[in-house]
């Protein structure tokens, strides 16, 4: 196995300003994933660092050291409009080297003193060991997690998602964190053609997230960013050379025929109103603040 480096950055920011997307800010304690997700949208970030968005993206995790203080100078600023910060927009904020860092847990300390509301998307059963500080916030001023579930088939997941805990792992810490009254959701995000884009495939996803707790559950499909394709074509090809021609021809740009994302949002839509659950909400903020900050880009997938 290839060795993993971390490398300690500095940043000048905490929170980011973000355009077209469901949250107006957000923040990413870690820049490259171990998780390795072969479909992750992120991976092209690595290419503005002068690095691949292969084995670069899975190998050299740049973490930001001071994040927890600029985010108190930030949150303390009378500029700063309280409004919900997203966590792990780029990579997962609880990728195992957290555990030792601790830099995502130091984050919501600071939320907490700030009483500044928060939604997380993350693939890891790490979480659970913030649940307190998730639920005092919850309390305090509103927490949202959203766990990312592609899939329930074990031999796909080790394929897709070979550096990630197992679906099992994320539905069971989901559970936990909705007894504890932290809102919680799942995005089947993404869903991707010709591999778990069947009904009965994200029946399976949507009615395990409502057994374990859920209170929403979206399908989004998959885009690919241009680096992202060619690390993701690759894959195709080699792990399933079958459905590479489709991907090929219909992945001309980075997004899947709008007949095809239309489908999608349509059971999207039919299924999680057939179990229950209502589809990913926005959070409740205060108008939008011009400031002086970096701008990110962001797409989910």
């Amino acid at each position: 196995m290839a060795k993993i480096s971390y490398i300690p950055i500095t940043c000048k920011s905490a929170v980011n300003r973000v355009k077209g997307m469901p949250f107006n800010w957000s923040l990413n304690p870690y820049r490259g994933c171990v998780h390795a997700c072969q479909y992750c949208y992120a991976r092209e970030t690595h290419a503005y660092l002068g690095l691949n968005a292969g084995t670069d993206f899975e190998r050299s995790i740049f973490y930001k050291a001071n994040i927890a203080d600029v985010l108190r100078r930030e949150l303390a600023a009378s500029s700063w409009p309280g409004e919900s910060i997203a966590i792990g927009t780029a990579t997962d904020a609880y990728q195992p080297v957290e555990g030792r860092l601790r830099l995502t847990r130091s984050c919501l300390e600071v939320m907490v003193k700030a009483r500044n509301p928060v939604s997380i998307v993350t693939k890891s059963g790490l979480i659970r060991r913030d649940i307190d500080l998730l639920a005092e916030l919850h309390q305090l001023a509103g927490a949202r997690v959203y766990f990312t579930i592609t899939t329930l088939d074990t031999d796909l997941w080790r394929s897709i998602e070979p550096g990630t805990p197992p679906p099992s792992t994320r539905l069971q810490t989901m559970r936990l964190l909705a007894e504890a009254g932290i809102v919680t959701g799942v995005l089947m995000a993404p869903v991707m053609p010709g591999l778990t884009d069947q009904r009965d495939t994200i029946q399976r996803v949507a009615e395990a997230a409502v057994q374990h707790g859920a209170g929403s559950f979206t399908a989004l499909p998959l885009r690919l960013a241009p680096l992202v394709k060619d690390h993701y074509l690759s894959y195709i090809a080699s792990a399933f050379p079958d459905r590479y021609a489709w991907y090929a021809k219909n992945y001309r740009g980075d997004s899947a025929p709008d007949a095809w994302k239309e489908e999608i949002e349509s059971l999207s839509n039919e299924i999680s109103q057939s179990v229950g659950l209502q589809r990913r909400e926005r959070p409740q903020a205060m108008p939008p603040l011009r400031l002086a900050a970096p701008v990110e880009q962001l797409s989910f997938f």
